[in-house]
Parts: C-alpha cells; sequence; structure tokens
C-alpha cells in the first residue's frame, strides 16, 4: 500500500466519523452505509488510476463515477430533482429525530462522499491536510444549525478524531518518505494514535463544557435531594413549524365526562427578555399533586388521554390539573408551573404511546370571568414573572397604558387588553419570523400587527406586565377536533396562549389569539392550586433534553438560537483543535526523529528528515538530489557553524544510504540542532508560521 493509498483510506474513515454527528437528525443509519459504499468505490477507483499515473485532476473527476451508479441501487435516484423536492417538503414538516425518508439518507450520504472527495483532494492531490480540518466540521454543523435547543457536542469527537487521523496519517507517512522498513510503520502508529487521542481529549474537555446545564436556555429542574440538574426542552422552539405542517396525523385522543375539549398544556415560560420568552430554573418533586378546586370552580373534569407516536419529555394536561394518574414513576412535577415534566433514562420519548388519566378544575367562561377579577395576585415568581427588560420601549409602553385607561380593576384592564387584540387591528399569519423578541414583538404591536399565536401570547404578556399583572406564555395544543366520542389533536394544533396571576384565583390562561386565525373556543379552564403534597422517591438525575417528537408524517423540527454560550464553547473547542492540533503534531514528530534509534540508517534519515522539515518550516525551498548536493546548495545560505553540521549530516545520510559496511550508531540530535540554531540566526524564529508548520503542507507521495 503506497502512501497515497494510506491517506485515501485515512479519509474515508474520517469522513465517515465526520457523518456521525448527523445521527441526532434521523433515526435510520443507512447513510452511513451508503456513504461508505460510495467512497470506497472511489476510493478505488483513485488507487487503481494511481498506479498508472493518470492526472491528478483526471483522478478527481473519475472518482465522481460511482454517484452515477446510485440508480441502479436506489431507482428513486433516477429522478434527481423530483427526489430533492419531495425531500425539502418532508424536511419541512419533520423534526428530529426523523424516520427513514429515501431522499433524506441519500442527500445526508451524499454529503458525507463529497467531505470524503474534498478531504482526499486536500490530503493527496493539493498536499494540504491540515486544511481538512473545516471540510470535516461541515456535517456537524448541520445539526448544530437545526437542532438548536440540545445538539450534543460530544459528537464533535468524532469530527476531531477524524481530522487527527488525517493530520496524523499524512504527517507519518511523509516522515516515512525515505524509509522503506519497519520506523515508518511504526512511526505511522504512533502518531495516529498520540494525536488522535490528544485531539479527542481536547474535543471531550469541549463537549463536556458544552453540555453544562444553562438555564436560561432550556429551562433547568432541580430534583429534591441535591442530586442534580435535569435540562428540560424548551417546547416552544417547534412551534411555527407544528402550526405550517401539512400533517393530518392523530398523535393524541382523549375523552371527557363532559364531552367537551381542552387545551392540552405542556409547559410555561415564565421568563422574558431581549431575546423573548423562555423557560426558567425551577425545582421538581416527586408526582403526587394533591390540590382542591379552587373556590371560583364550576366543577372538575376528568379526562382520559392516549397519546401515540408523539415523543416528548412533557406531558400533555388540561389545566388546571387536580391529579395525575400517569402509570410510571418516571414523572417530576414542577409547583410552579405545575407541568409534569419526565425524568430518567429515555425521558425524551418518555409520552410514546402512553396512556393516562387526568382530573382538572374549570373556570368560568374567561369573558365572565375577568370582569369579575380586582386585583392582580402576587405568584411565587413574580420577580420574573413582572420583570420586564429596560429595552421594552416607550411606544409599547404607552400603548398598553392607552389601550388599559378608563379600566379600574386588573381584571377589567385584563379584558380590554384581550379585546384589543382580538379586534380587527390585528391579523393572523404565519407568514412571519417566528419568536417572541423585544424587535419581533414592537413589529406585532407597533408596526405590521400581523402575526400568528406565539406573537398574540407574547404581546398579551407584555402588555400585561406593563400594566401590572404578573403573566407568563404557555405552550401546549389546542381542543382539536371532534370525531364521534372522543377528541382528536395533530401537530397543527400546537398553539401559545397567556396565563395571567389574579388575587384569589390564580393563574388564569386566556388566549389572545383571534378565533379566526386557529380554532379557538374561547374558553378557559384554570384556577390557582392549593399546596401539593409530596412522597418520597428516589429521583434520577438525567441529562440532554427534547423537543416533542410526532409520528413520520406529522413530524416537525426547527427553531431558533437563544443563548450563544454553547456557540461559544463550541468554538473555542474547534479553535483548540485546529491552532494547537498542528502545532503539537509537529513538536511531537520532532521528538520522535530525534528520540534516537539503535539503527544507525534510521537515525540518519530520521535526522535529515527533521533538517528539510526546519528549513521548510522557516519558509525555505529544500533543493532536489542526493544529500551531497542539497548540502552544497543550501550550506551556503548558513553561517560556518550551520554549514558545516549540514555537511556532517550529508556525509552520514550519505554513508547510510550507500555503505553496505556496519555503521557506528551515534546521537544525530546535536548535528541537527546546530543546523536549526543556524537558520534561526539566518531567517529568525516562525513566530506565525510555527501554529500552521509549512512542513505539514506535504510532497504529493508517490
Amino acid at each position: 500500500m503506497t502512501a497515497a493509498d494510506r491517506r485515501s483510506l485515512a479519509s474515508v474513515v474520517a469522513a465517515l466519523l465526520a457523518g456521525v454527528p448527523l445521527v441526532p437528525l434521523t433515526e435510520d443509519r443507512s447513510y452511513l452505509v451508503l456513504a461508505l459504499l460510495l467512497m470506497l468505490a472511489s476510493a478505488a477507483i483513485g488507487a487503481a488510476l494511481r498506479r498508472v499515473r493518470l492526472a491528478e485532476a483526471l483522478i478527481r473527476i473519475l472518482q465522481l463515477a460511482p454517484v452515477a451508479l446510485l440508480p441502479t441501487i436506489i431507482p428513486e435516484t433516477g429522478r434527481p430533482f423530483v427526489l430533492l423536492e419531495k425531500t425539502y417538503s418532508f424536511v419541512q414538516v419533520a423534526f428530529a429525530p426523523m424516520p427513514y425518508q429515501v431522499g433524506f439518507a441519500v442527500f445526508s450520504a451524499l454529503i458525507v462522499w463529497v467531505v470524503y472527495l474534498l478531504t482526499e483532494t486536500l490530503t493527496i492531490g493539493l498536499a494540504s491536510p491540515a486544511w481538512t480540518f473545516p471540510v470535516l466540521v461541515l456535517p456537524y454543523l448541520v445539526p448544530s444549525l437545526a437542532l438548536y435547543s440540545e445538539t450534543s457536542p460530544f459528537l464533535f469527537c468524532f469530527t476531531a478524531a477524524g481530522f487527527a487521523l488525517v493530520l496524523a496519517t499524512a504527517t507519518a507517512t511523509s516522515a516515512a518518505d525515505g524509509e522503506s522498513d519497519a520506523p515508518a510503520a511504526q512511526g505511522l502508529r504512533r502518531g495516529v494514535a498520540v494525536t488522535a487521542i490528544l485531539a479527542t481529549v481536547t474535543a471531550l474537555t469541549g463537549a463536556i463544557l458544552v453540555s453544562l446545564p444553562i438555564p436560561e436556555r432550556s429551562g433547568q429542574g432541580s430534583e429534591p435531594g441535591g442530586s442534580g440538574a435535569v435540562q428540560l426542552g424548551d417546547p416552544s422552539v417547534d412551534l411555527i413549524r407544528n402550526v405550517n405542517s401539512n400533517s393530518s396525523q392523530v398523535v393524541i385522543t382523549y375523552r371527557t365526562d363532559d364531552g367537551s375539549g381542552e387545551y392540552l398544556r405542556l409547559a410555561a415560560l415564565p421568563m422574558f427578555d431581549a431575546r423573548g420568552f423562555h423557560l426558567t430554573a425551577t425545582d421538581l418533586v416527586p408526582l403526587q399533586i394533591q390540590a382542591d378546586p379552587p373556590l371560583a370552580a364550576t366543577g372538575v373534569v376528568t379526562t382520559s388521554i392516549e397519546i401515540g407516536n408523539l415523543a416528548g419529555e412533557y406531558l400533555p394536561i388540561p389545566w388546571f390539573p387536580v391529579t395525575a394518574d400517569v402509570p410510571t414513576t418516571s414523572w417530576r412535577y414542577d409547583p410552579k408551573t405545575l407541568a409534569i415534566v419526565a425524568v430518567g433514562v429515555g425521558r425524551t420519548s418518555a409520552t410514546r404511546n402512553l396512556s393516562y388519566t387526568t382530573t382538572s378544575a374549570r373556570l368560568p367562561e374567561v369573558d365572565d370571568l375577568l370582569p369579575a377579577l380586582l386585583n392582580a395576585g402576587d405568584p411565587q415568581d413574580d420577580d420574573i414573572t413582572l420583570d420586564l427588560p429596560p429595552a421594552v420601549s416607550d411606544d409599547v409602553r404607552n400603548l398598553a397604558r392607552q389601550v388599559t385607561r378608563g379600566q379600574v380593576t386588573d381584571g377589567a384592564k385584563a379584558k380590554a387588553l384581550l379585546d384589543f387584540l382580538h379586534s380587527d387591528r390585528f391579523s393572523y399569519s404565519t407568514a412571519v419570523t417566528p419568536g417572541t423578541t423585544l424587535s419581533t414583538l414592537d413589529d406585532f404591536l407597533l408596526g405590521s400587527r400581523i402575526g400568528y399565536c406565539e406573537q398574540f401570547a407574547g404581546s398579551m404578556a407584555v402588555l400585561a406586565r406593563i400594566v401590572g399583572i404578573p403573566s407568563r406564555v404557555v405552550v401546549g395544543f389546542l381542543p382539536g377536533k371532534k370525531v364521534g366520542e372522543e377528541w382528536q389533536v395533530t401537530p397543527r394544533n400546537m398553539h401559545a396562549w397567556t396565563e395571567l396571576y389574579f388575587e384569589g384565583v390564580g393563574w388564569v390562561p386566556v388566549d389572545p389569539t383571534p378565533s379566526g386565525g386557529v380554532n379557538n373556543p374561547n374558553r378557559t379552564a384554570s384556577a390557582a392550586p392549593s399546596r401539593s403534597a409530596t412522597a418520597s422517591a428516589e429521583p434520577t438525575v438525567p441529562s440532554g433534553s427534547a423537543t416533542p417528537t410526532a409520528a413520520p408524517d406529522a413530524q416537525t423540527g426547527g427553531g431558533g438560537p437563544t443563548d450563544p454560550l454553547p456557540w461559544l464553547a463550541s468554538a473555542g473547542t474547534l479553535l483548540v483543535v485546529g491552532a494547537f492540533g498542528p502545532r503539537a503534531t509537529r513538536a511531537g514528530l520532532r521528538r520522535f526523529r530525534l528520540a534516537g534509534t539503535p539503527d544507525p540508517r534510521k537515525a540518519a534519515e530520521r535526522a535529515w528528515a527533521e533538517v528539510q522539515a526546519v528549513a521548510v518550516d522557516h519558509g525555505r525551498d529544500w533543493p532536489g538530489g542526493t544529500s551531497r548536493q542539497v548540502a552544497a546548495t543550501f550550506g551556503p545560505e548558513l553561517d560556518p557553524a550551520g554549514r558545516e553540521a549540514l555537511r556532517g549530516l550529508a556525509r552520514t545520510v550519505e554513508r547510510a544510504r550507500y555503505d553496505r559496511d556496519d555503521l557506528e550508531a551515534r546521537d544525530l540530535a546535536p548535528e541537527v540542532e546546530q543546523v536549526t540554531e543556524a537558520i534561526e540566526r539566518r531567517w529568525g524564529r516562525p513566530t506565525a508560521r510555527a501554529w500552521w508548520p509549512r512542513s505539514l503542507r506535504l510532497r504529493r507521495p508517490s
């Protein structure tokens, strides 16, 4: 196997490792198998053509041939544009992890295959293996951009290991160019092992840093007993794509004892800043809800719920929950927001195929309830649910006061705000920028006045806080459609609304989205919970997070980034590996060459290779020819001490290559150091170039 073959094989393995970070996007792994077949076919073509000494550019073109055979294996690829259109439509309504879809599998495999072709071109064709790093990192960025809430940075270890393999293989094979026996293979093994270990350890450290809980981004729940944090995913990140979904797949069915529909609540987003509404840190307790219906309740409703292929960590429940009978012990309760969340192993798919029963309190219709409420209350988290960032514009503050002018009670103010958002001044449309950032809500309230449920709910919450009413945004599902005796919910029924806190009643849900925009029954069922009792239980501390996932044709995804820390940590990890990797590799290679060996011929070749690398690192072109000719050409540029040391090394190399008699083993490191010092005296130390040594841009191997 030639040096080029080894680099080609390393490129295959590196590209395959780089393709692993695509795994969070899909439940299917066949794309890796297809990518491996394409890469091996292209690698075989390249190896064969190099043996007939075909031009490198022509080799690259002919290596594209395997893709032409795809229609014989996967008939759908015979119409690539149709397949692309179908795949695009699928991705628009699907969210991770997506089920198998032929187009997504093919295009994922092609991404990995293209990464391999570019990696091999840089490593062999352009002799620049250090520049493969930005190519290998591309697949890692795809899920990072698509899964803002929780892409595991640990997957970067695969990318780092692939880059280390390419760099170490290329460096080791270059070091072996002048050798034909065991040391080259030994150097290859050592270089690959040491560099891969260092790069992977660095990447793992960065992954651990990125994986630390970040309450402001997703929400962090602590279980009792100080057992640690549970990182919760923000269910709002997929809201717009669920609402825009074309899927009619039923993911939830339920029945109530009075036959009416229920809003199914997932989670509350109490914290508001310039980035919008999001989760906050909270304490979780064992799921033992014991709450009396509020005084204003008109009754208690029992609801039996069955979830299909909808995977998530939040339990959909009617508001306000009085009891919840869930058949597993992996659920916890947030006494502040009254959300029920899964913990433990497999929590991210805890809702799939789950059946359970809840009882909930029912309040009067919101139009009748609000005017009767006098004062806003003081919830436990009023420091959060009344907080407004200073950047909220004066125009928005004045708007809230103008709409509520003349209203005496807080209930009347809330009703005025609700009527304002229900008026024909606002239009419902999903063709807008998603989110509840300050700029988005400013445009919605003062400019376009066009938005969907997220903007209506966020605006209601902000306006309420301005007039002194605690508020939060809630994410869940609309009641859905009644079919026979049961109600059916699809991903399109995902919705956002607002909860307001009033004295003597507690959190009251109101839906400010106009009924013409969504199926809005304009009814409410809420009240303040009484104290919840907790029972002792052994808490488990999971890690990671998830957003709800649905059935194959009912899946959605997407979202927007909220916290820059994970991106900064990931970028820092990339910089560490990219900056220190080449320099560390070069330093390790120098130590290996000067470490000494019992075989004087091998020692001579290694010392000569190191002198050549030092010269190249200082920007000098290494002349061709025998060692004596090189010394005669390059030596005059050095001072007398360096020139004499170079000549001595050249004579040693000449004897090692051509003298059949036994050679005396001696330490050549001092002569290499003399030549190195002479080169540095002549051209200075390569400060900037030391981080990306020029000698790692290897000669094209034969």
